[in-house]
């Protein structure tokens, strides 16, 4: 493209081919205390201790845990999940995962004694979860789970 075939800009009037200029700023209505995404904010380096689980469970890494688990709580908490998972078997630290407070709430994940502790198995999807689960992942879970309703 030639300067030539740009558009004329008359006097001080914004060019309609370039990218707003440094300072200008879009203003949206009604968001003035809008807070920024959570990925956005800083995240502290949290150090997960590996917790050794008596009850019955699959591995993290197994696929029970990637086909059931990622329909309760979605890719991005199972693979924090996973994450954290890896640093307490390598006792490394790493930033504060994203869904760690879903992980908190479903119960995969437990806050003790002001660190994360996560267990080395993660347990089968509770009954009342795999009901809301969709008819042929509901089949799919009562073929992989032997004894589940």
């Amino acid at each position: 493209m030639n300067s030539t075939d740009l558009p004329p800009t008359s006097g001080t009037a914004p060019c309609q081919v370039c990218p707003p200029s440094q300072g200008t700023r879009a203003v949206i209505p009604d968001v003035a205390d809008a807070h920024p995404r959570r990925t956005a904010l800083t995240r502290t380096d949290v150090s997960p201790v590996l917790a050794d689980s008596a009850a019955t469970g699959y591995p993290p890494t197994h696929r029970y845990v990637r086909q059931f688990w990622i329909a309760v709580l979605g890719p991005g908490a199972v693979a924090d999940l996973l994450r954290l998972t890896a640093a307490a078997h390598s006792g490394r630290s790493l930033k504060e995962p994203i869904y760690l407070e879903s992980l908190l709430r479903i119960g995969l994940v437990v806050w003790h004694d002001g660190s994360i502790t996560v267990a080395d198995k993660v347990p089968p999807v509770p009954e009342y979860l795999v009901q809301r689960f969709p008819p042929a992942l509901r089949r799919a879970h009562a073929r992989a789970v032997p004894g589940a309703a």
